[in-house]
């Protein structure tokens, strides 16, 4: 397979400070490729809302094409181009029709021109077109305007229809993308057959992962005590990520609260405090909320926990998730608990603890909380070393040999 050039156009933003799908992919591939990372376009809208952000204003003259777009962000291991395209108008409000049609090919264009000006300015020949859950805006390159890509590949990671504000055009613009699209993934086995009845085609499995380096036997490691929990002496029962009304099970999350009142229970990441407060969240006094905090500093919080826990609703958003965490929380070592909503996590019963039951999750809490911590501990982290990004990769990689071998 000839060498070539990743351009990943993903609904992530590359400053979006949690744990996300096309970012760990971008920093793994970054090793081996060059990649060029292309964020979701700013639209006026967003212009008005966030150009007081720092991240922002240095953004704001490319938007217009009146500064550099292109950005190199470095890691320990590797590092790539963030490209800034044109700045798009807000148009999702509008209803399905041929004036949302008509200005959607108009961001469309404003992203091609960025795309053009990127393949020039870098003299990329060989590449993949990677579009990571953004269907609406350019799924895939059209051939009449750009040297052919090796694939484009299209990637689904959510059900779309039930994440209501990507729905209202996402549904519809999904199954066009693939449909036209060379090559097309997802992030769930749910996700796969789904796509594969609806659309008639192929969907291959590229299941979410983990950076195991950053997470590797984080219980075993030294951190700095995290500043919310220098204060406290309790047992920590952990969640990390955001908190979302629509995965999340409240009854379940105030059942745990209640089942273990001398326990802290501690939500690490972003929330919505409307959200909470509809619920009687921010009321229970053993449960806490930490707020933004970037992946580098998850294992610290990990390391400082007892039990990790994802406590997700069963419906019909879940059963397509292959929950990013679960690797996460392997690797570091921590005892898992979590509810059976999908496919993909029943397939880690055994390393991880699965319930069917509100009353069978607080059992194997308290059973987590009680054991030691070494317990399983060798299990955990042999399965993580199975799933991380690396391999995701060689899966993909694989699938794309078989692809260009085989296609006219």
């Amino acid at each position: 397979m000839p060498e070539y050039d990743v351009l990943m156009f993903g609904l992530t933003r590359s400053d979006f400070p949690l744990s996300s799908v096309s970012l760990a992919l971008a920093r793994e591939w970054a090793k081996t490729n060059r990649v060029f990372y292309i964020d979701r376009p700013f639209s006026l809208k967003d212009i008005k809302d966030e150009w007081q952000q720092p991240g922002f204003k240095e953004r704001l003259p490319a938007l217009f094409s009146l500064g550099n777009p292109y950005k190199t962000l470095v890691y320990p291991e590797s590092s790539y181009t963030r490209v800034t395209p044109l700045v798009n108008l807000p148009i999702n409000f509008l209803p399905e029709g041929p004036l949302f049609q008509n200005l959607n090919k108009l961001n469309s264009f404003l992203v091609q021109a960025s795309v053009q000006k990127l393949i020039h300015d870098y003299k990329i020949k060989n590449y993949v077109w990677f579009n990571s859950f953004l269907p609406v805006t350019l799924p895939v390159l059209p051939s009449s305007v750009f040297p052919k890509p090796l694939a484009n590949v299209y990637q689904s990671m959510d059900e779309m229809s039930q994440e209501p504000y990507i729905a209202r055009h996402g549904v519809l613009a999904e199954k066009l993308a693939l449909k036209c699209c060379d090559l097309a993934v997802a992030t769930s086995t749910a996700l796969c057959e789904q796509h594969e009845l609806s659309s008639g085609r192929k969907v291959h499995l590229m299941a979410n992962a983990a950076d195991f380096s950053l997470f590797e036997n984080a219980m075993n490691k030294e951190f700095e005590m995290p500043v919310e929990l220098k204060e406290n002496s309790r047992k920590v029962i952990i969640y990390t990520g955001h908190y979302s009304d629509l995965r999340l099970d409240h009854e379940l999350v105030r059942k745990i609260c209640a089942r273990f009142p001398e326990a802290l229970v501690l939500f690490v990441g972003t929330f919505i405090s409307e959200d909470l407060a509809k619920e009687g969240l921010l009321e229970i006094p053993n449960l806490k909320f930490t707020g933004n905090k970037p992946i580098d500093q998850l294992p610290a919080y990990l390391r400082h926990s007892h039990v990790a826990i994802i406590p997700y609703k069963k419906n019909e958003l879940t059963k397509g998730i292959y929950p990013l965490k679960i690797n996460e929380y392997l690797a570091a070592g921590i005892p898992v608990v979590s509810t059976r909503f999908s496919k993909d996590i029943a397939a880690f019963d055994g390393p991880a603890s699965l319930a069917d039951s509100h009353e069978q999750f607080l059992m194997q809490v308290d059973s987590s909380l009680n054991a030691r911590i070494e317990h399983g501990m060798e299990s955990r982290i042999q399965t993580a070393q199975l799933n991380t990004w690396r391999k995701r990769i060689e899966t993909f990689e694989a699938i794309l040999e078989n692809y260009l071998e085989t296609k006219p």
